[in-house]
């Protein structure tokens, strides 16, 4: 089991794999081989050591945009043979059915396999992205992203929050009132979204961010053999797959 906890793996060696399952997901378009992938990935997940609640609430989210894809394909693609007719009008195909499959395993498969980054420290992918050569900037500029989307998430609850708090019922309100209420919400989280990266530019600024073109740190990250096998069976499995 030790190879499968995601914990010990190097940061690197997740990243490889995601970016791994990620390609095979976009590139291969058949149902089974994305179902299976599917598959793999949430066992993956699951013996790797990640949180299950807390990835199934990150996954939870998606749904609707997932389930609203699949209907919207279903819909407008004509190709394959009718499988619902109404009234001389065909609604779905059985080429829609597939395209809507593909798409979806392949919006889940992403999914899970960002998950993978759960079991890991954000500063030991920080220091996996600039091991790996990619420049500091570009890497501390990523890391940075990552740390925003859950404190912009929670801005966001709590402006709506407040908005509710004064009597607004988005439920029973008109196209005008919500649009004109959802721009009440997004303001706000602009401007301190704004205010709060002026305030990090100050602090690197300060801090002689891009002074010289390399960084010093206090530690390294070190392959072991697990992790150098890894390296080196995951993409050449990915280009197998990919090939054949």
């Amino acid at each position: 089991m030790t190879l499968f906890s995601l914990v010990k793996w190097d940061p690197r060696c997740k990243i490889i794999l995601m970016a791994c399952l990620s390609t095979l997901a976009m590139l291969r378009g058949e149902v089974w081989f994305l179902f299976g992938l599917l598959v793999f990935t949430c066992l993956l997940v699951m013996l790797g050591g990640a949180e299950l609640s807390g990835a199934l609430g990150q996954v939870k989210g998606l749904l609707g945009l997932i389930f609203s894809l699949f209907i919207i394909q279903c819909f407008f693609t004509r190709s394959g043979e009718p499988w619902l007719v109404i009234g001389g009008f065909t609604l779905i195909t059985s080429g829609g059915i597939e395209l809507a499959c593909i798409l979806s395993l392949r919006l889940f498969i992403l999914a899970f396999s960002a998950l993978l980054l759960l079991t890991g420290e954000v500063r030991d992918y920080l220091l996996a992205l600039v091991q790996m050569k990619i420049p500091y900037e570009i890497a501390f500029m990523t890391m940075a992203s990552v740390h925003f989307i859950p404190i912009l998430r929670e801005e966001a609850l709590n402006v709506f929050y407040a908005i509710q708090l004064r009597g607004c019922e988005l439920q029973k309100a008109s196209w005008r009132k919500k649009l004109h209420t959802y721009l009440e919400i997004c303001l706000p989280i602009l401007v301190g979204a704004l205010k709060r990266t002026r305030a990090m530019a100050l602090a690197m600024e300060a801090r002689a961010f891009r002074a010289y073109p390399k960084r010093t740190y206090l530690r390294r990250l070190v392959l072991k053999k697990n992790d150098k096998a890894i390296l080196v069976a995951v993409p050449v499995i990915t280009l197998v797959l990919l090939v054949y």
